[in-house]
């Protein structure tokens, strides 16, 4: 009797999507079933697929070892061993079947293999070891030239151009360029994310990608990329030279190194990046705490702006005394506290630039040693995670820096606050602000507006 058997094939790439690969080899696969005596049950094909990566599923090859196990097929025929497994893990699971099935057949174009015999299966496991290692060695060859191009600091990657960039990933387009300088300026004032991807999408400016929709994920991956600084990044991180300092790109910069450090920090840091929105219709909305003390935020009520209990629900205040009332007090705040430091910038600190340097250089030589092949992955990575924990909190500190350099810049604080958007407005408030006890008011009291019914917390942080 013929035995009905399944014809496999597998191409690790194909970009273009033709499939001409995995017909080739079922091509080849039919005529040694020709040639064997074997009919052709079916055909599986994984098209575009490894057979080496491990977060990789071959559907086709799921279904096939379903349906040999199940009887549905009596054997497989493939181009080659390596089309079928490439990690002995695969290999082990297709032996399995064929131990508790015998009588099924196996056969490839480039060789005869029985793994019903046990020369047959070492055979095939000694194959599948090399196939093995090959694909890891194909790997670190690739991730080292990437590497390299890298270090190099030149233009690498596909997909589509990066924001600010023309096609070819080095020329600058001044249009977006600005675009970029200016959400850096007001991302470092305080502006939220969502509340300036809503402003691209009011002004119709498109993604990279040509969509009308920006997202604060894609918003904050173009600001923090090193690309933006002139710098070389490598598998999403900054790329660090010999020297220790940051590997510059052939593509010229769109914002200043300082810039972009603060804008890491701020944006990285997760003291910063507000777990919910902020950028709201309300100056004071979660600002307030009624007496039962639940929060208060800002509604309409017979056409006024007014302030409500989340809680209880029985506090509401009319918005506009207290939002005068509370910006008075919170300027007042600032300004004395820039007239205690005297008005005088922050003074350069060496001594963290210093250590910041000799982190990232640690940093650099533990990367060339990992290169080089001197110390295990599980040591690299070990390491790299607590080194880069290191560079990480120094440049943060040096980010807060910046920003309170920003902060202190030409224009007063009050010329400051009225240039600024509410969500600025709220991000300078969440800066100082702990909160602000709403005080019951008695029945007697009088309806007019009464200071004395809200005590403002600062933070002493």
């Amino acid at each position: 009797m013929r035995p009905k058997v399944a014809v496999y094939a597998r191409i690790s790439f194909d970009d273009e999507s033709t499939g001409l690969g995995v017909q080739r080899q079922e091509e080849d696969a039919r005529m040694l079933c020709g040639r064997l005596g074997w009919d052709v049950a079916g055909v599986y094909r994984d098209n575009n697929l490894s057979a080496f990566r491990k977060g990789v599923r071959r559907p086709s090859w799921e279904d096939l070892l379903i349906d040999l196990a199940a009887g549905a097929v009596q054997g497989i025929a493939a181009y080659d061993l390596d089309r079928i497994a490439r990690q002995p893990r695969d290999l082990e699971r297709l032996i399995e079947i064929y131990d508790e099935h015998p009588g099924l057949v196996f056969a490839t174009v480039t060789g005869e293999i029985d793994l019903s015999k046990p020369d047959g299966l070492l055979m095939a496991r000694i194959m599948v070891s090399f196939a093995s290692k090959s694909s890891s060695d194909t790997g670190r060859r690739v991730s080292r030239a990437k590497l390299q191009i890298a270090q190099m600091g030149k233009v690498a990657g596909g997909g589509y151009r990066p924001y600010g960039f023309e096609k070819d990933r080095r020329t600058i387009v001044e249009a977006e360029a600005a675009n970029l300088r200016d959400i850096a300026e007001r991302a470092l004032r305080g502006q939220s994310m969502r509340s300036i991807a809503r402003q691209f999408d009011a002004q119709g400016i498109p993604t990279p990608a040509g969509r009308e929709h920006w997202s604060v994920a894609s918003l904050t991956r173009i600001l923090t990329s090193p690309r933006i600084a002139g710098l070389r990044g490598y598998k999403g991180t900054l790329l660090l030279g010999d020297n220790g300092h940051p590997v510059k790109a052939v593509w010229p910069a769109i914002i200043n190194m300082d810039t972009w450090t603060a804008l890491k920090e701020l944006l990285t840091n997760p003291d910063h990046t507000p777990k919910k929105r902020i950028d709201r219709a309300y100056l004071l909305s979660g600002f307030l705490y009624c007496r039962c003390g639940a929060k208060m935020s800002g509604a309409m009520r017979k056409g006024r702006p007014e302030y409500r209990c989340n809680g209880c629900g029985n506090t509401h205040r009319l918005a506009a005394p207290i939002d005068e009332f509370v910006t008075g007090k919170v300027l007042n705040h600032l300004e004395a506290i820039l007239a205690d430091d005297d008005l005088a910038p922050i003074d350069e600190d060496d001594d963290l630039d210093q250590r910041i340097a000799e982190a990232e250089a640690s940093l650099a030589a533990l990367i060339n040693e990992w290169t080089a092949g001197r110390i295990s992955d599980q040591v690299f990575f070990t390491a790299q995670n607590r080194k880069e924990a290191v560079v990480l909190s120094l440049r943060r500190e040096r980010g807060n820096k910046k920003r309170r350099q920003t902060s202190q810049a030409s224009v007063g604080v009050r010329e400051r606050w009225e240039q600024a958007t509410l969500s600025e407005r709220r991000a300078i408030l969440s800066e100082v602000l702990q909160g602000v006890r709403v005080i019951a008011k008695w029945p007697t009291q009088p309806r007019s507006f009464d200071p004395s019914l809200y005590r403002l917390t600062f933070r002493t942080d």
